[in-house]
């Protein structure tokens, strides 16, 4: 019976850890691709949607090492409807992940995390949100519709500004999925039927061990079930800690 229970709890225990493993694992490749698609977004913008202050930038690059113009950050009501299009995507690119920790961590967020950033009017709407990444690819959206009917109205090749502007699309399609990856993963745990029937197979097992064993181990008996406990409790707690990659413990990933 118990080399029967052994094998059973076995495949259990490698089953369970394996499944574990594989959602930490797939959670760091969708953190990967969210940090590429970003990237992806904020370059896409720098380069297609500059006007002002980022053109100056943009120019200063290819005539380096002049020195870039002094330009004076301002403090304005609404940052992102005040500052270039480049600008106001690019703000919205580095809030994202700062919204997405929030809301996969179940936290409100630290308006620390959001100076110079966005203002204090724009952290109030972000916080009110139900789901912060959503108000932010959202507010992601307008910017880039609103950058495209401005510059098609101020008189832009329309056919560029239609490849830009499906360009942005599809890259916060993209942040969309990934965000949605690990939104999946964290909110779906193993069934619960599962574990309960692992842990109570291993509590069954190692309340038959002593009793099976003591006639070959003897005095070592106690501390030779201590040893066995902590192997296989050991890797059903690795498998819990690896199941909800997300979290703010320190096996976990870190999103800050």
């Amino acid at each position: 019976v118990e080399a029967l229970l052994r094998l059973v709890m076995s495949f259990l225990l490698v089953f369970r850890l394996g499944r574990s493993a594989q959602r930490y694992w797939e959670a760091r490749q969708k953190a990967g691709a969210l940090i590429e698609v970003c990237r992806v977004i904020a370059s896409t913008a720098c380069a297609h949607m500059v006007f002002g202050d980022d053109l100056r930038r943009v120019e200063h690059r290819m005539h380096w090492p002049k020195a870039p113009p002094s330009t004076e950050e301002k403090d304005e009501v609404w940052m992102s409807t005040t500052c270039s299009p480049a600008s106001a995507i690019c703000r919205w690119v580095v809030v994202f992940p700062i919204a997405a920790k929030n809301y996969l961590r179940s936290e409100g967020g630290d308006p620390k995390e959001l100076d110079g950033l966005l203002s204090t009017g724009e952290v109030d709407e972000l916080f009110a949100a139900p789901n912060q990444c959503l108000y932010v690819l959202d507010t992601m959206r307008g910017l880039s519709a609103s950058w495209a009917a401005k510059a098609v109205h101020n008189g832009a090749c329309a056919e560029v500004v239609a490849q830009v502007f499906g360009a942005l699309t599809r890259q916060i399609d993209l942040l969309t999925g990934t965000f949605g990856g690990m939104e999946r993963i964290n909110n779906t745990p193993l069934p619960f039927v599962y574990v309960s029937h692992l842990r109570t197979s291993l509590t069954v097992y190692l309340t038959l061990v002593p009793i099976v064993f003591a006639p070959i181990w003897l005095w070592a008996t106690p501390p030779l079930t201590l040893i066995v406990a902590w192997a296989l409790l050991g890797i059903e707690a690795a498998a819990v800690e690896c199941e909800r990659p997300v979290r703010g413990c320190a096996n976990h990933m870190p999103l800050e």
